[in-house]
């Protein structure tokens, strides 16, 4: 069944765009996706294309997106970034740039401004043939709100993560809320919310299998959607708060991390990796250790 998906990952290491995609073919993969460098987007296009691998999705920037919601120009001036960013992906043939519709866990309250600034960016998708996967983060309310206003937008889409779904989400079955409008997906495993005073740390994007999502479930709830695109996953090869993991990743080279990366989405897609339960330690010093790794 894998041979029919196309794969796809997040590329792992700095700069070095066309050295990690040379690894990336050689291990296997069929495609990629990358945080957005505006100055690089086409280099990373043409070495794709010299490789025969699908560029397939740009996260735009996400750090202060929070201001999207504000009046004046500090959402005027996120909102143009985005554009930027849309346009960028246009430009190189990237057919999805990934938003997260807000940043934070203390406000809830979407606001009209910020739906007037989300208008603006969702016509320039709409214009460029671009689109948009609004990501379920925290504040769930600001995807609901955008998926109420621009839902029947050709450019409106949804970006699936499967931890963010686990540690910010409760769990909540959002794929049964927005699934029509799939687009992408950010695949990747963490251990619930283990501790709710410290939200940030909750979010490991561990590789499929080192954690406790269902992946089972993932994938019926996927199928059961008719959904045939891309497959990707976002991962981390360590995390301050997941030393255990941290060390595990981090002692592989990193074309042998791609193939280790490689092999769980397959066996997600295949359905031979199910979740089992694992040891967690806490330590106030180092964070939380991952058993079973």
């Amino acid at each position: 069944m894998s041979s029919e998906r196309l794969l796809g990952i997040n590329l792992q290491g700095g700069n070095r765009f066309e050295q990690h995609l040379e690894m990336l073919s050689e291990t296997g993969w069929n495609g990629f996706f990358t945080g957005w460098y505006p100055e690089k987007t086409g280099e990373i296009t043409r070495a794709s294309e010299r490789l025969g691998l699908r560029y397939l999705s740009i996260h735009a920037p996400f750090d202060r997106i929070e201001s999207m919601w504000q009046e004046g120009s500090a959402g005027r001036d996120f909102a143009q970034g985005l554009i930027d960013c849309i346009h960028d992906c246009a430009d190189h043939g990237v057919p999805v740039a990934v938003i997260h519709p807000f940043k934070g866990f203390l406000d809830h309250t979407p606001t009209k401004a910020g739906l007037e600034n989300y208008a603006l960016v969702v016509k320039v998708a709409e214009d460029a043939g671009v689109r948009i996967g609004f990501e379920n983060v925290e504040g769930e309310e600001y995807l609901a709100a955008l998926m109420e206003t621009f839902g029947d937008s050709p450019a409106c889409g949804f970006c699936f993560d499967t931890g963010h779904e686990l540690c910010y989400n409760g769990g909540k079955d959002l794929l049964g809320l927005y699934g029509e409008k799939l687009c992408f997906t950010h695949f990747n495993d963490n251990l619930g919310v283990y501790d709710p005073q410290k939200t940030w740390q909750n979010d490991f994007h561990l590789t499929m299998g080192d954690g406790i999502v269902d992946w089972l479930g993932v994938m019926d709830r996927i199928d059961a959607l008719g959904y045939k695109g891309a497959l990707s996953c976002e991962l981390l090869r360590g995390s301050d708060y997941a030393p255990s993991a941290r060390e595990r990743y981090g002692s592989m080279e990193i074309k042998e991390f791609y193939a280790f990366a490689l092999n769980r989405m397959r066996a997600v897609v295949e359905r031979r990796l199910r979740s089992e339960p694992i040891r967690m330690e806490a330590s106030p010093r180092r964070g939380l250790h991952v058993g079973n790794l």
